[in-house]
């Protein structure tokens, strides 16, 4: 089987949040938890900072509908790293 992109990878994770019902998102689990994810269940390993850029791009783009999410939303918090909520589409 072929190991699936970071892209890939990134819509996973996003995906399995949205199914469990985590919808928000912080810089933080990109760096850590998306980083060990990758590695457990896919067995690739990527520097958190090429997953940090592929979700800046994802962003940009708005690639994440094919993953039934409307928008993406920023978090004003009072933490210095950035915060994001996950809006689903709804049918």
């Amino acid at each position: 089987m072929k190991a699936p992109t970071c892209k890939g990878i990134l819509l996973r994770f996003l995906k399995n949040r949205i199914q469990s019902g985590i919808y928000e998102i912080s810089s933080h689990e990109f760096e850590i938890d998306l980083v060990k994810y990758g590695q457990m269940y896919w067995g690739v390993k990527k520097l958190p900072s090429a997953y940090s850029r592929e979700w800046r791009k994802l962003r940009q783009l708005g690639d994440y509908r094919i993953i039934d999410i409307e928008r993406v939303e920023e978090v004003k918090t009072e933490s210095a790293e950035s915060t994001w909520k996950l809006i689903p589409i709804t049918i």
